[in-house]
């Protein structure tokens, strides 16, 4: 541990602190880090060097425990790397290339200023654990960003489960109640207008019970029960995408390369997108394709339906649910959309192959 023997004085001036940028930039320009790729990420880049140098020269014992500075701001890094689908790799790909251009720096500095072995050691020791200290920061408030998101798509998916019941199931209960109370009024005076009634109640509960058992059967639908993303795909158009409408599934590669919660969140996504064509585009047929290549899986929902005006048309809760569901695997979905000539959904998820 440190001693108030250790403690040095030492100060990186301008010219230092972009030498050090530089390099570092260099070094990640060669290994194609995504940190470097926009101003913004260099500029936060530039940020977190210059504050881990600022620890070093503020170092005594107290920052070994972990006293450091900006702890909010690397936070606030972290999200933003979330947002942008950058793994957490990445930031410890660059702390190790920003250990590996600071650690010169500072010694070359401390030996100029007079520092001995045991001073040089506690600098490093102090330039590791600042650099490590926000590496940990980053990666809590990055994950802590991706499990909002999933909450928020499984609180979608509650939602949207939900107003299936509601719209569906309770309202057709609703009316199937009124026509039986409209059968003990006219049973006496009407008693073909009563039996009316029972029929109309009867076809409603029935339509009730097939929405019950549409939602439970979509809950139990799954990639690994239906032994692959294709084959569930495929099961799900057969059974929910009425027999009026053409659909077909083609695959092109080897989907097994995809992890399992890959599979899972693509299927619900393009889950999503055949019903919303069935239900809302009149089509006369859906296609869905899945190709792997080029280290990437894309999929496409298309229909020849009505389309809609995709410059005046706001995109829904179920769109955006899909989104962010393809955003946590650090993917993208695209919407095309043009009246009269159908609409197309693609999906593009980086393949990460299952080990």
């Amino acid at each position: 541990m440190a001693t108030e023997h250790d403690r040095i004085d030492v100060v990186f001036a301008s010219s230092v602190r972009q030498r050090a940028m530089s390099a570092l930039r260099d070094r990640l320009r060669e290994v194609e880090s995504p940190l470097v790729e926009s101003a913004e990420a260099d500029d936060q880049l530039r940020y977190q060097l210059g504050s881990v140098l600022d620890d070093v020269e503020s170092y005594t014992s107290a920052a070994l425990t972990g006293e450091f500075r900006t702890a909010r701001l690397t936070e606030e890094i972290g999200v933003t790397r979330a947002m942008h689908g950058i793994h957490p790799s990445e930031s410890i790909r660059a702390a190790i290339e920003m250990f590996g251009v600071l650690l010169p720096e500072v010694i070359r500095e401390l030996r100029a200023g007079g520092g001995d072995d045991a001073a040089t050691l506690a600098a490093a020791v102090t330039l590791n654990a600042a650099i490590m200290r926000r590496v940990g920061l980053g990666s809590v408030s990055y994950a802590s960003f991706l499990l909002k998101r999933v909450n928020n798509s499984h609180r979608d998916e509650r939602n949207r489960i939900a107003r299936e019941l509601h719209d569906r199931a309770a309202h057709s209960i609703g009316v199937a109640i009124q026509d039986l109370e409209l059968h003990d009024i006219y049973r006496d005076e009407d008693p073909e207008h009563a039996r009316e009634k029972i029929v109309q109640a009867a076809a409603l509960m029935r339509d009730a019970l097939a929405a019950v058992r549409e939602t439970a059967q979509e809950l139990r639908f799954s990639t690994e029960s239906h032994g692959g993303l294709r084959e569930a795909v495929a099961e799900y158009m057969h059974v929910h995408v009425p027999d009026a409408i053409e659909a077909g599934v083609t695959v092109t590669g080897d989907l097994g390369r995809l992890p399992s919660e890959v599979t899972e969140e693509m299927f619900i996504v393009l889950r999503e997108a055949v019903r919303n064509g069935v239900r809302h585009a009149t089509p006369r047929s859906i296609r869905v394709t899945i190709e792997m290549h080029d280290g990437k899986a894309v999929a496409k929902v298309q229909d020849d339906g009505v389309g809609f005006d995709m410059t005046r048309t706001r995109p829904g809760i179920g769109l955006l649910s899909m989104s962010e569901r393809i955003k946590l695997l650090g993917g993208d979905l695209l919407v095309s959309s043009i009246e009269g000539a159908g609409t197309t959904v693609t999906i593009t998820v980086p393949v990460t192959e299952v080990q």
